[in-house]
């Protein structure tokens, strides 16, 4: 039984060995920088900022556990819709803890950055202030006033997921960040504490926001995202990050219907959605501006957004975004992404279509290849909706005109 027992141990250990070879060979035959390629090799030393840098490259180029090969459009999908916030993670990370070698790390001072980081004030890349900064006093702030909890599970479950690459890579024995796990019964706990926020006039904002100079004629790209990118959201369905990662390649036709295809890297089933295009999106020049793209050789829709630092559009349409409500008088504070979306959900509530018209319309109903998208009697239903999308907003001109 003993035998049996190690033979099995050792057969484990095997495949284990095996898999890091395969997984370090992948990444040393990537064009990877001359620092990583010395980390591979074993000629330097990691600290915290080599294995979020390490670790970016590796994903950006296609890299997940257990495969065979790199899958570079998996990886220019995670660079796309995952690479700014891991970077931001970086920075939090080498602030709350200094740029360590990986193997000093204990878990104590992690939970110490921790504790750092959950105190670290709203906007907190933005603007300096005095909370959280390394060698000095943290000043306990608020609830309202700190991170969003969200925001501060990201950055934990980053750093977490960097130092597990690490060890799958048998470039380090251990990773100091696995207490950076949160139970569901812990996160609601953690979630609990956030207080709630006073109520926003959001409705108004959206409308007045609609109403501004770029949607009366007075633009001068007609594919500007400024334009599309709200009225993706609004008229749509999209979330923020889908919306400014659009693809030319997204528009699909559906039996003759217009659709986007979005692909949220992929993770499960339902990361993948089919969202029909409104006939107000259409009659805007939508579809002319796929084409216009695709003439252009463009890969994607916003192509301004990333033009030299590719992996930022979200983070650049934000400051765009701000930037052009202060210069119009709009309060950008009172406004959130994701109340575009909801305005949509809310007017089809309203209309009171029924919750599987509601999830065919924002994209949640993907049937599968080779049936029908949809029955003629849901179909007729569903266009009847999508006329009305809308019908409440300012009038809006066509940037094409």
């Amino acid at each position: 039984m003993r035998d049996i027992l190690a033979t099995r141990i050792d057969i484990a250990m095997h495949q284990e060995t095996a898999s890091r070879r395969t997984s370090r060979s992948l990444l040393e035959a990537a064009n990877l920088t001359k620092q990583s390629k010395a980390i591979l090799a074993g000629e330097l030393e990691i600290c915290v900022e080599t294995a979020f840098d390490l670790y970016i490259e590796a994903r950006s180029v296609g890299y997940r556990p257990d495969i065979r090969r790199l899958d570079t459009a998996h990886g220019e999908r995670w660079r796309r819709s995952s690479g700014a916030n891991t970077e931001s993670a970086k920075r939090v990370w080498t602030r709350a803890l200094g740029n360590p070698f990986f193997s000093h790390i204990a878990r104590g001072d992690v939970f110490d950055a921790l504790t750092e980081i959950r105190n670290l004030p709203k906007y907190h890349g933005k603007r300096r202030s005095g909370a959280g900064n390394k060698g000095g006093p943290v000043e306990e702030l608020s609830v309202p006033d700190r991170i969003r909890i969200s925001t501060f599970l990201r950055f934990g479950r980053t750093a977490r997921r960097v130092g597990d690459f690490l060890v799958e890579l048998g470039l380090e024995e251990e990773n100091p960040f696995d207490v950076c796990a949160w139970s569901t019964v812990e996160e609601a706990c953690l979630r609990r504490q956030e207080r709630p926020l006073e109520p926003r006039a959001w409705s108004e904002a959206l409308q007045n926001y609609l109403s501004s100079p770029i949607f009366k004629g007075e633009i001068q790209d007609a594919g500007d995202p400024l334009f599309w990118v709200p009225l993706l959201m609004r008229l749509g369905g999209l979330r923020l990050d889908e919306a400014v990662n659009l693809a030319t390649r997204d528009l699909l036709y559906r039996d003759s219907m217009p659709v986007l295809f979005i692909d949220r890297d992929a993770k499960t089933p339902a990361a993948r959605r089919e969202v029909p295009v409104s006939p107000q999106l259409q009659d805007l020049g939508l579809l002319g501006l796929f084409e216009l793209r695709r003439d252009q050789n463009e890969a994607l829709l916003f192509p301004q957004l990333v033009a030299d630092r590719p992996g930022t559009g979200t983070a650049r349409f934000r400051k765009n975004f701000i930037r052009y409500c202060d210069t119009h008088g709009i309060g950008a504070s009172a406004i959130q992404a994701h109340d575009f979306r909801r305005a949509l959900r809310r007017e089809l509530i309203e209309h009171e279509c029924a919750d599987h018209v509601v999830r065919a319309i924002m994209g949640q109903m993907t049937p599968d290849w080779g049936i029908p998208f949809l029955a003629s009697s849901l179909r007729r239903v569903i266009d009847g909706a999508l006329s009305e999308i809308g019908a409440d907003l300012p009038d809006i001109a066509c940037p094409f005109r």
